[in-house]
Parts: structure tokens; sequence; C-alpha cells
């Protein structure tokens, strides 16, 4: 029975998720594109990730496939997980509303791409991967499953020591010496003050 509390308040989080993400990503569909890098390789990354962030937590949930991989987490660090799955919702939010049209799930730069550099960006150039390390790290304290957590970790890992390089060296041939300062004055995904 408590198992099923915790797959219950999980399939909530991931529904809000999703309720902050499907308006942006329809939005994102009427951007027009100027650049995108690795086009191919991102949507198998995407794909890769979303296999260990949505399917297989969505497969915990609904079966009983992944029940001989429990972790037995106390109940103190499962509610640990979901204070940091809170956080890392109103994060995501913030992220969405400070981004607007220049989001894109691949590596992309979107006609009229501005440099955000306040809300969430002031002192963190990703604030959206950032987002993404503490709903892993929630994702597998809360569901306390080795499958489930490492799937997230492991697939996320792989998408974000790829993409990352790229992506700031795509940002500073767009914005020049402008990101190059921009990143002299923020974290990567922890605040610089």
């Amino acid at each position: 029975m408590e198992e099923l509390y915790y797959k219950t308040v999980f399939f909530i989080l991931f529904f809000i998720f999703m309720l902050i993400r499907i308006p942006h990503a329809k939005r994102n569909k009427k951007n027009v594109n100027i650049t995108t890098k690795g086009e191919k390789r991102e949507k198998i990354l995407v794909f890769i990730v979303s296999m260990g962030m949505m399917i297989i937590p969505l497969m915990w949930v609904f079966s009983a496939l992944f029940e001989g991989f429990s972790i037995g987490l106390p109940d103190w660090a499962r509610y640990t997980g979901f204070g940091i799955f809170s956080f890392s919702l109103w994060l995501f939010y913030a992220v969405h509303k400070t981004l607007g049209r220049n989001w894109s799930p691949l590596l992309e730069i979107r006609k009229n791409h501005t440099l955000i550099t306040e809300g969430p960006y002031k002192r963190v150039r990703h604030p959206m991967y950032t987002q993404i390390w503490l709903w892993l790290i929630a994702q597998f304290l809360f569901t306390s499953n080795w499958i489930v957590g490492l799937s997230g970790l492991i697939t996320w890992s792989i998408l974000y020591f790829i993409r990352v390089p790229e992506e700031e060296t795509m940002m500073v041939e767009e914005f020049g010496e402008e990101y190059v300062k921009y990143m002299g004055a923020t974290g990567r995904i922890l605040p610089k003050f």
C-alpha cells in the first residue's frame, strides 16, 4: 500500500511537469530555426533521456516490473526526494517562463534569439540543466529503486556531457564577447556569487 502512495505522488508530479512543458513545446514548433547542431544525434540523445526520465519511471508507476530492484530507502529520504521534486518543478516553470521562445529541446539558435541573463539565468548559465539534475536526484530518492533511479541519471549524464560543450561553443559563436563575459560571471549549473 505504501508503494502505491509513492507511485501516485510521482505520477502527479510527472503530470505537473508535463503541464508546464506542453505549452512551451507547442509554442516551440512555431519558431524559425537559424542554426541546429547535430540534429539527428540530438534527437537520439533526447529519446534516450526520455527513456530514463519518463518511460522507465512510468513503467515503475504502472507495473511491478522493477519491484525486485527496490533500495528500501527510509521515508525521510523519500520525503527529501519530494522536497527536491517540488523545488525542481518551481525552477522548471521559472526557466520556461524566463526563456520564452528561446527554449528548445535541441541545440538550436532561433530567429530573434536573445541572450537571457535574468531570473534563473542571472547566476547560472544552464538552470534548465540544474533542474534536470535535481529532478533525477529526486527521482532516485523518491522511487527508492535502482533501475528507475539510475536510468535517469545515466541517460541524462550522457546527453549533458556531450551537449554542454557544444552548446556553449554555439552560444559564443552567436553572441561573441557578450557570452564570454556572461560565462565568466555565472556558474554552469550551480550559482556563481
